[in-house]
């Protein structure tokens, strides 16, 4: 009887902790959010920042999140800070980013890269991205591509202004005036206030760093070479 009394009372513990869930392992809520397997150890050596920062926070996150915002991926330290947020937003939340859905690809590298703990570097990963310089190369690199061509390009909303240097030069707008600095349309629509400033702020875009802005000045007072 007493076997019986304390199989049945065995029996009711097992149903009470089923129908709280305890007898299901606890995880945190972003557990498994990184989704996707370990990458192999040839593929897992290039994730550091340099990497990471190239393929997706340059092209996909910074045009929005720059220095001034609330939150800033532009440099490792401002990344690394929000590694937590980055991973709940990109792979629980799913809100981000908001301007073009990662690859699997990048989803893949970014998770492992985040699972790692954000490496600023590693063994085998690519050499870092240059710094900004006021070479017209330089200025495509880490301001154009990643911020302006998403609409400057022959399909996009803003195809009437295309950023390839000889058509900045040619352009009749007058973009780049290598003789009146000041007076080059490029740099006119950079440092406006109003709502025509570019990047266009109605659209979600930060508006350049002054020492990005500066980059480019050097290079028009250079010759835009």
């Amino acid at each position: 009887m007493k076997s019986v009394g304390a199989s049945l009372c065995s029996l009711w513990v097992a149903f009470a902790l089923s129908a709280c869930n305890y007898t299901v392992l606890k995880q945190p809520a972003d557990a498994g959010a990184q989704g996707g397997d370990l990458l192999p150890e040839e593929k897992a050596s290039m994730m550091n920042y340099s990497f990471i920062n190239s393929r997706i926070f340059q092209p996909k996150c910074v045009a929005c999140h720059r220095a001034g915002d609330k939150v800033n991926l532009q440099t490792y330290d401002a990344v690394f800070s929000q590694l937590a947020a980055i991973n709940r937003a990109v792979f629980v939340d799913q809100i981000m980013p908001k301007r073009g859905e990662l690859t699997g690809d990048e989803r893949r590298l970014l998770a492992n890269w985040l699972r790692l703990g954000g490496p600023l570097v590693s063994p085998k990963g690519p050499p870092p991205v240059e710094p900004l310089i006021a070479t017209y190369d330089s200025i495509r690199q880490h301001i154009f591509e990643p911020i302006c061509l998403n609409c400057h390009n022959p399909k996009g909303s803003g195809k009437r202004v295309m950023l390839d240097r000889q058509s900045l030069l040619d352009s009749p707008l007058i973009l780049i005036d290598t003789t009146n600095v000041e007076e080059s349309g490029l740099l006119i629509a950079l440092e406006r206030a109003d709502d025509k400033r570019m990047p266009l702020a109605k659209e979600g875009y930060s508006a350049l760093a002054p020492e990005e802005i500066n980059v480019i000045r050097e290079w028009i007072t250079n010759g835009a070479n």
